[in-house]
């Protein structure tokens, strides 16, 4: 059975980290200058009171998770209240399983019930895994980023 919790202590917080060292692993496919030793140490600790990070578990072993943060407010600069998803990851061995898709309704539930208007998400332009999945529910390529290496 699946599970997702809103993550609100710092010890479960550390698992997400645990999580985030392997999102970003997994992406040195895409991006080259990512270190292989890279590994990441409390950085969800200080967001989880103003963030949005929710986790995943199956039969209690933690196999995923999503964290998002509020981009722009309706106001003085935009017309709408946004909000960016940073990440989202499951394991490997957990994949094809909806675990995505649930944790993603998740983040959709908060947004409905904070009246979040946009929800952003960037993605590498070959990893064309996320990109059909975020095709599938319904996002559209509305920006290009760029780099030049020197």
């Amino acid at each position: 059975m699946i599970e997702i919790k809103r993550v609100v202590d710092y010890q479960i917080a550390k698992e997400c980290d645990d999580l985030l060292t392997k999102l970003i692993q997994s992406e040195r496919r895409f991006d080259k200058n990512i270190k292989p030793s890279f590994m990441v140490d409390n950085y969800y600790k200080d967001k989880i009171d103003k963030d949005i990070l929710f986790l995943a578990y199956k039969d209690d072993i933690p196999v995923g998770f999503i964290y998002g943060y509020i981009k722009y407010k309706k106001g003085e600069l935009a017309y709408k209240n946004v909000i960016y998803i940073d990440a989202l990851y499951v394991l490997d061995e957990y994949r094809n399983m909806g675990i995505a898709k649930k944790l993603i309704n998740k983040f959709y539930d908060y947004c409905y019930e904070n009246n979040i208007d946009i929800v952003e998400i960037a993605v590498f332009k070959d990893n064309v895994e996320a990109l059909n999945l975020y095709k599938k529910l319904g996002y559209e390529i509305t920006e290009y980023k760029m780099k030049k290496e020197l």
